[in-house]
């Protein structure tokens, strides 16, 4: 692994906009079950038809449940050292480099690590929104009050913030990722397998620009990385990271001499 982390680092290393996109597996080292673990099923319901617009017209409660219940699970699961390391990475990245950090995750492990901005692609499972689209959305990670009632400013029903099977992801973090024109990506734990965020590694390889993957296994994405590392999150991340912000520290010497 000290040798993959090498690779990693001579690739990244002269990047002055880094995009760190992290996928599932890195909230799965926290404990936080996948949309694909043990067969997709809660209480024998498919999360595809629980994270959908149809199923939660056809029973808002049932949706609410499995909702409720994802939110205590994350409430009650902490942040890995590969999160909070992430954390480090975005404030003592060599100047003048940047980080910019985004997520197809749904919680908010990477906030919680000490992560600011993070750009959520599917939404907020702690954001509690109109589920006829007025715009009305809230913070709703204290005791899921805002779930019990209607929408404060139009009546309808309310729904979670996530980003549902069958509708489109919000433009704001899209956007936010090609303004930043990064010049090199940083992807840990994501399948690869869902679009358009799925294209993002791809487009800025195509573009000569570095891939570092990071997985536990082998994905789509893999064969054509600039180089994959396997292991986890929690144990690749601290390593590496240390690598790519070491240049601040000898920096500060050189000042200090």
């Amino acid at each position: 692994m000290a040798q993959a982390q090498k690779e990693a680092l001579s690739l990244l290393k002269d990047c002055r906009r880094l995009l760190v996109l992290t996928g599932a597996g890195a909230s799965a080292d926290a404990g936080i079950p996948t949309f694909r673990a043990d067969g997709g099923l809660w209480r024998n319901h498919h999360v595809e038809e629980l994270a959908h617009p149809e199923g939660f017209v056809k029973d808002p409660e049932l949706v609410w449940d499995w909702y409720r219940e994802r939110r205590l699970t994350i409430a009650s699961s902490a942040p890995h050292p590969g999160q909070r390391t992430i954390a480090l990475l975005q404030r003592h990245f060599p100047p003048p480099g940047r980080v910019l950090i985004a997520t197809t995750n749904e919680d908010d492990l990477l906030e919680r690590a000490g992560v600011t901005p993070v750009l959520h692609l599917h939404g907020s499972l702690f954001d509690t929104i109109c589920n006829d689209g007025c715009g009305w959305r809230a913070a709703d990670d204290f005791d899921n009050a805002l779930s019990m009632m209607p929408c404060p400013r139009c009546g309808a029903a309310v729904r979670p913030g996530s980003v549902w099977y069958g509708e489109a992801l919000p433009r704001a973090p899209l956007q936010a990722i090609t303004q930043f024109n990064p010049d090199g990506c940083l992807l840990i734990g994501s399948s690869c397998l869902v679009q358009p965020a799925a294209a993002i590694p791809s487009d800025l390889l195509g573009a000569g620009h570095p891939v570092v993957e990071i997985n536990t296994e082998e994905t789509p994405f893999s064969p054509v990385a600039s180089c994959s590392i396997r292991g986890s999150a929690k144990d690749v991340l601290p390593g590496l990271i240390d690598l790519l912000t070491s240049r601040t520290v000898q920096d500060q010497k050189r000042r200090v001499t």
